[in-house]
């Protein structure tokens, strides 16, 4: 009985060190898929909407928003709003000075998004989208706006 309780934690330990990684890998994935974006058309802001939005899975949007979070939660990507006040979301080149902010220093704002699945198919209807930019790990991504 003992030996069960000791295994026990070592178990979930084990288990939730491996869904860290897999976050990890995932989040580095979709920070990939930005800079990519960017590298071939520079120019053309991506919406924030149509980089995170699964027009097929309501579920994977949410997943989506969960791992485009630590990216810009650790700075390697912002959100601000464009011209018509629509969040749009770019890489952060880190070599580059922001605005005279050095970047150790710069503060960052946070920000809660609530989305429910009626919002979600709202987006998808205004929006027309009908590919996901951010596609499942088996599936190709989709890099045209």
């Amino acid at each position: 009985m003992i030996e069960e309780q000791q295994a026990m934690p070592a178990q979930l330990k084990r288990m939730e060190e491996s869904h860290q990684e897999a976050t990890e890998k995932e989040v580095e994935r979709i920070l990939g898929l930005l800079q990519t974006y960017f590298q071939e058309d520079p120019d053309t802001p991506m919406s924030f909407f149509d980089f995170v939005i699964d027009p097929h899975s309501f579920p994977r949007t949410v997943e989506n928003i969960f791992h485009v979070s630590f990216i810009i939660r650790d700075g390697f990507a912002r959100i601000r709003l464009d011209q018509d006040r629509l969040p749009i979301i770019e890489p952060v080149n880190i070599n580059e000075e922001n605005e005279g902010i050095d970047q150790n220093t710069q503060i960052r704002n946070q920000g809660i998004i609530a989305l429910s699945y009626r919002d979600w198919e709202e987006i998808v209807k205004t929006f027309e989208i009908s590919e996901a930019v951010i596609a499942s790990r088996q599936s190709q991504p989709r890099l045209s706006a």
